[in-house]
C-alpha cells in the first residue's frame, strides 16, 4: 500500500521591539493523505506582562509578499502585520531525498516591522521565513534542530543546525554563508574577521511540547500525529545579543532562538 502523501507549508513571522517585547506569528497548511488542515497562531510576550497566545483554524490566508514588502492579517486573531525588507533574502535546500525534501526560504532576514494584535502594537526589527516539508518529520535524518536570528539595525545573522543520524549546519552573516562558523549555546563562533556573536541567557518565551498547541484547536490532527511526534518539544528564548568585531566595533540587538527535539 502506498504511503499517504505529506506536505507541510509553514510561514513564520516575528518582530522584536527595542524594549524586548516580541510577537511570534505562524500560518501553516498541512496535507497528509485525506487530512487537510490549516493553522495560525499569534503569541505576544513582553517584559512585565503576561504572555498572550491565540490560535485559529479557519479563514487563514497566506502572507502577501510584494517586492520588499510583506503583510499578513487574520481577523480571528485580530492581527495585522507589515514587514519592510532591510536585507536580501536567503534560500537553502536543507534536505533532498527520494522520499521528499525540506526547503527553507528566509524572505526577510532583517526587516522593519509593525504588528498590531488587538489593542497592542509592536514595532521593531522583524523576520520572515517559510518552510516546506514533503516528508513526515519522523523520517528526517536528525532529531534536534537549533535555529535563531540576531535582530538589529545594522547586521543580520541567521542560523540552522540539525543533529541526529546526520549533522548539518548553516550560518549566514549579512546574507553570506559562513562555512567555518560554529553554532554554540553562547552564540555563533568563528565568524570572519575575528567577529563573534554573543547572546545572553535572556528569558524563555515558550517551553512545551509542540502538540500542546494543537490539541484544543485541531484535536483530530493531534490524535493522528501524537504517536510519532508525542515527544517533540520546543524551547524558544529571547536575549540581548551583540555581533562584535576584533577592532572593538559592536552591533547590539536581540536574538530569538530555539531548540526543537523529538
Amino acid at each position: 500500500m502506498p504511503r499517504a502523501s505529506f506536505l507541510l507549508s509553514k510561514w513564520y513571522l516575528d518582530v522584536v521591539t527595542d524594549a524586548g517585547a516580541v510577537a511570534i506569528l505562524y500560518a501553516a497548511r498541512l496535507r497528509w493523505g485525506r487530512l487537510h488542515a490549516c493553522y495560525a497562531s499569534a503569541l505576544i510576550d513582553a517584559p512585565g506582562a503576561p504572555l498572550s497566545e491565540d490560535v485559529a483554524i479557519r479563514g487563514i490566508a497566506r502572507p502577501r509578499l510584494a517586492g520588499d514588502d510583506l503583510s499578513w492579517a487574520n481577523a480571528r486573531l485580530a492581527v495585522h502585520g507589515t514587514w519592510r525588507r532591510m536585507a536580501p533574502p536567503i534560500r537553502q535546500n536543507l534536505l533532498r531525498t527520494a522520499s521528499g525534501a525540506l526547503q527553507w526560504a528566509c524572505h526577510m532576514p532583517l526587516a522593519q516591522a509593525t504588528v498590531r494584535c488587538g489593542d497592542r502594537v509592536l514595532s521593531g526589527y522583524g523576520y520572515a521565513e517559510t518552510l516546506r516539508l514533503s516528508l513526515p518529520p519522523w523520517r528526517l535524518p536528525f532529531d534536534t534542530v537549533r535555529w535563531g536570528h540576531h535582530a538589529s539595525g545594522r547586521r543580520s545573522l541567521v542560523w540552522i543546525a540539525c543533529d541526529g543520524r546526520e549533522r548539518r549546519q548553516w550560518v549566514w552573516l549579512d546574507g553570506q554563508l559562513q562555512p567555518a562558523a560554529e553554532v554554540a549555546d553562547e552564540g555563533i563562533l568563528n565568524l570572519p574577521r575575528g567577529e563573534r556573536h554573543r547572546v545572553e541567557s535572556g528569558r524563555v518565551v515558550r517551553d512545551r511540547r509542540v502538540l500542546a498547541a494543537l490539541r484544543g484547536a485541531l484535536p483530530s490532527l493531534a490524535r493522528r500525529v501524537a504517536g510519532p511526534l508525542a515527544r517533540m518539544h520546543e524551547t524558544k528564548r529571547l536575549g540581548r545579543s551583540a555581533v562584535g568585531a576584533a577592532d572593538g566595533r559592536t552591533d547590539h540587538g536581540w536574538t530569538l532562538h530555539e531548540v526543537v527535539r523529538w
